[in-house]
């Protein structure tokens, strides 16, 4: 494996840098999108579901009370003197007038369930919504830092002419030998000419 240079590897630390921020943000964008709600309609829809809420749980105390009291409330109380009275229980038949009164406080006792049941999902429906109203809200300011970031990356792209995609780098100036640097001063067939006259001398 070849060895890289602090350079190098701060240079493929920026291009990677790059590449995760842009995906993030195309990942958080539609998702802060699609969870960023109006502050009226989300007022709205939570005053709703408190209102629900409360109100299934108060029935759902109301109808055990009832269910309780059932016998002494009218017209209920019609089913009650039809089991205490031996006449019409005879004539109705004993095991049908029994079956009629449970099938009521059956339907008392589901009709119970139900609202214990939606007043436990109203609650879990309004706490859900508190939990996606405030990741909308952290999605947004994270998109900001990352455009934030971005904004820098940008600023230092165009500051240093890099490329992304394949950063490039600017081009290294080719060391020059000292003994090849030309002396302005100096004049190879002035100097030739002078030999060729000292030696005919």
């Amino acid at each position: 494996m070849a060895l890289t240079t602090l350079r190098d590897d701060l240079m493929q630390e920026f291009r990677e840098e790059c590449i995760m921020i842009r995906e993030e943000m195309e990942i958080l964008d539609p998702l802060g999108t699609s969870l960023r709600k109006p502050a009226a309609q989300r007022l709205i829809s939570t005053s709703t579901l408190i209102i629900t809420e409360i109100l299934c749980y108060g029935l759902f105390l109301g109808g055990i009370a009832f269910m309780v009291m059932m016998h002494t409330i009218y017209p209920f109380t019609v089913a009650n003197t039809i089991y205490h009275t031996p006449e019409i229980s005879n004539k109705l038949g004993g095991p049908n007038v029994n079956n009629f009164l449970l099938a009521g406080y059956g339907i008392v006792a589901l009709a119970i369930v139900m609202f214990m049941v939606i007043a436990r999902m109203a609650r879990s429906i309004r706490l859900k919504n508190d939990i996606l109203h405030q990741a909308g809200k952290d999605i947004k300011i994270i998109l900001g830092m990352h455009l934030e970031r971005k904004a820098a990356i940008d600023t230092l792209e165009q500051r240093h002419m890099l490329n992304v995609s394949g950063i490039s780098m600017p081009v290294e100036k080719t060391k020059v030998n000292i003994n090849e640097v030309g002396n302005p001063g100096y004049d190879e067939n002035e100097q030739a000419s002078s030999n060729t006259m000292t030696w005919r001398m």
